[in-house]
């Protein structure tokens, strides 16, 4: 249990930098003068969510997958 929850964080915080990266490189790209509008913005934060949610399913099903295959070849 201990595992999966270093590997979930691990995951997080590296979904979180990637992202930071992601959206510096957005801002990066857009013009100074253009603001978003609400649809942006709604978009941008569900797309955030989005992501967040698929890591850490990802990595939920890596970390029951590991302890499976751990119990079956009695490894653990």
């Amino acid at each position: 249990m201990f595992n999966m929850k270093k590997s979930l964080l691990l995951l997080f915080f590296l979904g979180t930098i990637s992202l930071s990266l992601c959206e510096e490189e957005r801002d990066a790209d857009e013009d100074d003068g253009v603001e978003m509008t609400e649809e942006e913005v709604k978009r941008s934060l569900l797309d955030t969510f989005k992501n967040l949610a698929v890591n850490a399913a990802k990595s939920a099903g890596v970390s029951v997958l590991n302890a499976l295959s751990c119990k079956i070849s009695r490894t653990c």
